[in-house]
């Protein structure tokens, strides 16, 4: 039986989690402060990997927050919304049949993944230019950025320098 299990707050619906599937039978959401039955949750996704399960709950994450958008190249069809993380496992979230995936990543993963590269933390400026050599102008790394913080994916430990959560 997997270890972790990723799942998107049935109350809020605004935050998405890891949680252990083995041991206590209540969680709190972390956003709205729910007490939500481990046992009546809908996974998303479990994993016995604590780091496939980071990387499902960073793709659900940005789904639940808009990001969708900066994030269409991995999407497969509207049909079918299987999200490829960098390096990571398939997240499917409508139970479709037909898989295909877009090798291209989204200019919202090549941010992630050059963080990833870099430790989980650097220079802001250092990242808009590495981001740039990838092809992603100033100005929509720095929007990227913004939606990458407001979701929760990254955050700002002291003024110029980033840092995965």
């Amino acid at each position: 039986m997997p270890a972790f299990g990723v799942i998107v707050c049935p109350r809020c619906r605004m935050h998405a989690q890891i949680i252990e599937l083995a041991g206590a039978r209540k969680t709190g959401c972390q956003k709205c402060g729910a007490s939500l039955d481990i046992r009546k949750l809908n996974v998303l996704f479990s994993a016995d990997s604590l780091e496939e399960a980071v990387s499902a709950r960073t793709i659900l994450q940005a789904r639940v927050h808009n990001l969708e958008s900066e994030m269409r190249d991995t999407l497969a069809t509207e049909k079918e919304v299987i999200v490829q993380a960098p390096d990571g496992p398939d997240v499917d979230l409508a139970s479709s049949q037909d898989k295909r995936q877009s090798p291209k990543k989204s200019p919202a993963q090549v941010i992630l993944q050059l963080l990833r590269s870099n430790g989980g933390e650097m220079e802001t400026e250092s990242l808009r230019y590495l981001a740039k050599e990838q092809g992603i102008d100033e100005q929509r790394a720095d929007a990227i950025i913004g939606k990458l913080t407001g979701a929760g994916e990254i955050y700002e430990p002291s003024p110029g320098r980033l840092r995965l959560t």
